[in-house]
């Protein structure tokens, strides 16, 4: 396929998910967003894992995190076509601070007093638990989903 940027990727993805289901071809439209789904699963899971989040967040804390963290994909066509990896940290109060903690930055409670807290950052907490993984799988997981793509049109082509 010519162009293997983002940007292009992206766009063949979202033109042939849209043809699939202009033409009645669910069964590979579902193809195509399983592969996608498979290719970035193994990024998700990273992110979520105590190993990976233990030398970014202080002592303990990353089973905290990791225990309540959800990650999920979109793949959304139309006019931004692309591949999304979203986190979530739920609480009972409200939820944990994702963006922050990735700039580097956590804030807490002093010994579980909820009227005094404190910022922490580094050393003991690291920016990037969340975008150095995507970051690093985003070369691995882009030529997964040309591939992906190249496989579905290539069933699709010898269907018509």
């Amino acid at each position: 396929m010519p162009g293997s940027g983002f940007e292009d990727g992206a766009r063949q993805f979202a033109d042939l998910a849209i043809v699939l289901r202009q033409v009645g071809q669910d069964g590979l439209r579902r193809e195509l967003y399983k592969a996608i789904s498979d290719a970035v699963k193994p990024v998700a899971d990273e992110i979520k894992s105590t190993a990976h989040l233990d030398p970014y967040l202080p002592d303990r804390y990353a089973a905290v995190l990791s225990a309540g963290l959800r990650v999920q994909t979109f793949k959304q066509t139309g006019q931004n076509p692309g591949v999304m990896i979203h986190a979530a940290a739920p609480t009972p109060g409200g939820g944990r601070k994702i963006r922050q903690l990735n700039d580097g930055h956590l804030r807490h409670p002093v010994f579980g007093n909820r009227k005094v807290w404190r910022g922490q950052g580094a050393p003991s907490v690291l920016p990037g638990f969340f975008t150095d993984p995507c970051e690093a799988a985003a070369p691995r997981v882009r030529d997964a989903i040309i591939a992906a793509v190249d496989d579905v049109m290539a069933k699709a082509s010898r269907g018509i």
